[in-house]
């Protein structure tokens, strides 16, 4: 046997022995007698409880018949307790865990050998953690492969055609659902090199720094953040990361302003709104601001007005419909929120439709903004893309 096996060996004997002490000492302890443990804890207890008992009917809190049942009550317990402890004591202690503890002493060191001889390889070699996990991020699936590969073929791609916006946009875009926070950020620098004034380009690239910082508004993505919103007085998202910029300034209170604004803006069925509640309730808790002091703005009431007067007056048009009087806005106004977003929602429908049979980019473009009111964030972007290929 080498010296290998044998120190091996030796300390399983060890390991085996301490695992024995540990699993035998309580039946060879109790064979001592430690007689009735749990009717002696209950005993105690019920003796603190008559002392609360008494304590309640000096301050008052139980009348004397709710004391003197109370306190029967406990000491029929007790006397049941002692019963049973007497009963344990006079059994007999030693009565015998000799087969038990023989038999854990002879088959959990043999079973153990057993098992390692069948299932263990002394001369495989380790495999730590770490190297595990590396292997199985090393194998990803079928899927992911491919997902892989277009993106390794898009980019190869643009290295030959710099100047492809819509490449640019889709690969950037790529990248940060795959989390490659930095790769995305230098692709949305070319798009923005070509399309400076694109507000959803602006936005997404100010968000991919943001990401690319551990979710830290830097000075940087907050100018973008803010030309964002110049360009587009109601996009959910800058107004969002703004927010998060003022709380990590400390203006708790201005984040909730923008927050609250940003709601007030928003459809009823906006994918945002969930995360906006947790943001407003958790800048509450921590700074004690009530949120319900704090008012949507002016401009933000204007805003959450024009939008849905810009969408049915806009998509009334494409669906080949007269365009909305001003009393048309009011009556639709008056609608209840599902009427009024089912009226809406076909008409946006309709407008894709005819995009399909007979596109043109301002018809494509007026899809990509109602689409981003609605929070039809993919379908927003296909659209984009869509009227890219028209200019």
């Amino acid at each position: 046997m080498s010296v290998d096996a044998i120190q091996l060996w030796g300390l399983v004997a060890v390991l085996a022995a301490l695992v024995l002490l540990i699993m035998l000492w309580p039946l060879v302890k109790r064979r001592g007698g430690d007689v009735a443990p749990r009717e002696a804890y209950d005993i105690n207890v019920y003796k603190d409880q008559l002392l609360e008992i008494e304590a309640d009917l000096e301050r008052g809190l139980l009348s004397e018949d709710q004391g003197e049942a109370a306190r029967t009550e406990i000491k029929r317990r007790m006397l049941a307790c002692a019963e049973n402890s007497e009963a344990v004591t006079q059994a007999d202690p030693s009565g015998s865990n000799v087969l038990l503890i023989s038999a854990v002493a002879l088959f959990v060191p043999v079973g153990a050998v057993l098992l390692y001889l069948g299932l263990g390889n002394p001369g495989e070699p380790d495999q730590p953690l770490a190297e595990r996990k590396a292997h199985s991020i090393a194998a990803p699936s079928e899927q992911d492969t491919e997902i892989l590969e277009a993106t390794t073929k898009l980019a190869k791609h643009l290295e030959g055609n710099p100047d492809d916006l819509p490449g640019w946009r889709l690969l950037a875009r790529t990248y940060l659902t795959q989390g490659r926070y930095a790769d995305s950020v230098s692709a949305y620098a070319n798009a923005y090199r070509l399309s400076s004034n694109d507000q959803e380009i602006v936005v997404n690239y100010a968000e991919a720094m943001t990401l690319a910082s551990d979710a830290l508004v830097t000075d940087q993505s907050h100018a973008l953040f803010v030309k964002a919103l110049a360009l587009d007085a109601t996009n959910p998202k800058a107004r969002y990361y703004l927010g998060m910029y003022a709380v990590q300034h400390g203006d708790v209170r201005g984040a909730m302003q923008e927050w609250i604004n940003l709601a007030a803006m928003s459809p009823p069925d906006a994918p945002w709104l969930q995360i906006l509640d947790q943001q407003i309730g958790r800048a509450a808790k921590e700074s004690g601001i009530d949120p319900t002091t704090i008012e949507p703005s002016a401009e933000a009431k204007a805003l959450a007005l024009q939008i849905r007067d810009e969408i049915a007056r806009a998509q009334a048009e494409q669906a080949g419909a007269p365009e909305p009087t001003n009393e048309d806005v009011k009556a639709a106004m008056g609608m209840s929120e599902g009427d009024r977003n089912e009226m809406i929602r076909s008409m946006v429908q309709r407008l894709a439709d005819r995009m399909k049979e007979d596109p043109t980019m301002d018809g494509w473009l007026r899809l990509e903004k109602a689409y981003r009111v609605l929070g039809e964030t993919v379908l927003a972007d296909e659209a984009a893309a869509n009227a890219a290929k028209l200019r």
